[in-house]
């Protein structure tokens, strides 16, 4: 998918911001896939986030989950952000945790190891997730040369925010990768210059 380093013209700015709490992220449990609302904590944190996002963005992106679009909704009218175009985008999404979903949050010891092979039984391992973003990727890639645009937001969720940030930062450690941790709403700042394939799925 890409076999060798595109390197930009100009390096774009990136916002990656995970979504407000949840009502299951409220009770400890494992969200995944599932559609779940925001809380009215998770509300205020969409509000509050978004008078720390910049003025203006030329694209901002959003998985298909109730909770990235509630949130990035509310972040954009709270901070008066402009940004046009706003598109949805399924491989954003949160990965399936399978028979995991709905169940109390515990440490997966495959994942402590860095094993991205590794998937409970109806859901999806993080080689899979890596390989729909990095197709993203290569279509952003694409989207901001066409469009001359250099500042993205992306709303996203836990599980795909590690894979991007790893590919931002060229991380090559696995472990590193899926020991990241992202607070609701914590915004990741990011000046990407190229896009490589992952060392950490190598």
């Amino acid at each position: 998918m890409v076999a060798r380093p595109i390197v930009f013209a100009r390096s774009l700015d990136i916002h990656l911001v995970r979504h407000g709490e949840t009502v299951t992220n409220a009770q400890s449990l494992v969200t995944g896939s599932r559609d779940v609302p925001l809380t009215d904590l998770g509300r205020e944190q969409a509000r509050l986030v978004g008078h720390q996002l910049e003025r203006r963005y030329d694209v901002a992106f959003y998985s298909t989950l109730t909770r990235s679009q509630e949130t990035l909704s509310l972040a954009l009218a709270a901070g008066r952000v402009a940004v046009d175009p706003v598109i949805a985008d399924w491989r954003l999404n949160e990965r399936s945790l399978g028979e995991l979903e709905m169940k109390p949050w515990e440490p997966i010891e495959e994942l402590a190891k860095g094993d991205f092979s590794y998937a409970p039984i109806g859901g999806d391992s993080y080689s899979e997730v890596t390989r729909r973003l990095l197709s993203f990727l290569v279509d952003l890639v694409r989207y901001t040369s066409e469009a001359e645009a250099r500042k993205i937001l992306v709303c996203g969720h836990m599980g795909p925010m590690r894979i991007l940030m790893g590919i931002f930062e060229e991380l090559s450690d696995p472990v590193a990768v899926l020991g990241q941790s992202f607070r609701n709403t914590e915004i990741c700042r990011v000046k990407w210059r190229r896009l490589a394939f992952p060392a950490f799925l190598k």
